[in-house]
């Protein structure tokens, strides 16, 4: 299996440069309507990104939609909403699977005609001695990049394969609380209050929580849905065991934010 192989190479790969603290490396290669192929350390991560549809970031119908250069987590996460959300949420997951990513990290993008190169390495330093190191390794930084290009080269070329790419979200297009337009309100992903890992809802079940955000009681909601009262009372108890609510007061006080 192509993911499994990919997860050897990238392991070895880090050990060449543990000496610099570098905890883990991810390569991503995004194509447009969605499509990425991800080459990571661990093939449990692959395929909790593919079965809970965990969005890509800086993404939209193109692919990665930052410019080439060199990108620190905290200037992202300050930038860009969805990096501010969806960053922390990487480092939840990758320890949820045993994996460091240490303290800080930085962001290569390495753009192609058909797809762009998210290049994502992981360091066990602190903000300041990060810094310093990013400041003072600039050139070792594309030399590294360069030489895992070069050994890396058979494993890319397979990873830009068709049938080795998986369809992950956009996240502005399935939060319509950051992306205005009307047919990303059809979809509703929010992020859980507790577990803050983004939770996708059927069209139906975001039309019922959006009314019911906008203060209508459920019977309200059936008669604007023209669904019967049992059916919309259903949609709203599969909500709220989804979001970790027991109420729909909960719902309104810990998403609202999320859905205004």
């Amino acid at each position: 299996m192509f993911n499994i192989a990919a997860t050897k190479f990238i392991k070895e790969f880090c050990k060449s440069y543990q000496r610099i603290a570098l905890t883990n490396f991810m390569h991503d290669i995004t194509f447009g309507k969605g499509q990425i192929s991800m080459l990571v350390s661990n093939k449990d991560i692959f395929m909790f990104y593919y079965n809970n549809k965990i969005p890509m970031l800086c993404t939209d119908e193109t692919g990665r939609t930052l410019s080439n250069g060199i990108y620190i987590n905290k200037i992202l996460e300050e930038q860009y909403k969805d990096c501010s959300i969806l960053m922390p949420l990487m480092v939840k997951i990758s320890q949820q699977f045993g994996l460091s990513l240490g303290a800080n990290s930085l962001h290569i993008v390495n753009r192609e005609s058909s797809c762009q190169h998210l290049y994502s390495l992981f360091f066990d330093l602190l903000e300041q001695d990060f810094l310093h190191w990013v400041i003072n390794n600039g050139n070792f930084l594309y030399d590294l990049i360069a030489n895992y290009n070069d050994v890396a080269n058979d494993v890319i070329l397979e990873a830009k394969s068709p049938e080795n790419r998986i369809i992950l979200p956009d996240f502005n297009r399935l939060n319509p609380a950051f992306n205005g337009s009307e047919q990303s309100s059809q979809l509703l992903s929010v992020i859980h209050k507790d577990l803050n890992m983004p939770i996708h809802l059927s069209q139906q079940q975001s039309r019922c929580l959006q009314l019911l955000a906008s203060g209508k009681s459920a019977k309200e909601i059936s008669t604007e849905m023209k669904l019967s009262h049992r059916t919309v009372e259903h949609y709203l108890e599969k909500i709220k065991k989804l979001l970790g609510c027991t109420n729909n007061k909960e719902l309104i006080i810990h998403y609202l934010d999320q859905l205004s």
